[in-house]
């Protein structure tokens, strides 16, 4: 499906779709509630809001690259005869 300026659109990919992706956020997850944890700790509330943010907003561009782009197996590419059961 193309756009009117000649690229192709590429369709988001569902997070959850595969174990791996959904763990991957995950795991995004844990390292954010951990580094947000220990600002706090160590340096005050202040810091914890401050890597919080920092962290959702580094979180939020991340996500939204490898949505578009993918990572992983492209389940429509994937040649029939080539996986193992």
């Amino acid at each position: 499906m193309g756009t009117s300026d000649g690229r192709e659109q590429r369709e988001w990919r569902n997070p959850f779709k595969n174990e791996a992706d959904a763990f991957r956020i995950l795991v995004m997850f844990m390292v954010a509630a951990g580094l947000v944890v220990a600002a706090a700790e160590l340096v005050g509330s202040w810091a914890g809001i401050v890597v919080g943010l920092v962290a959702a907003l580094v979180g939020l561009w991340a996500a939204a690259n490898w949505l578009r782009v993918g990572l992983g197996e492209n389940d429509e590419s994937e040649d029939p005869g080539s996986r193992r059961d």
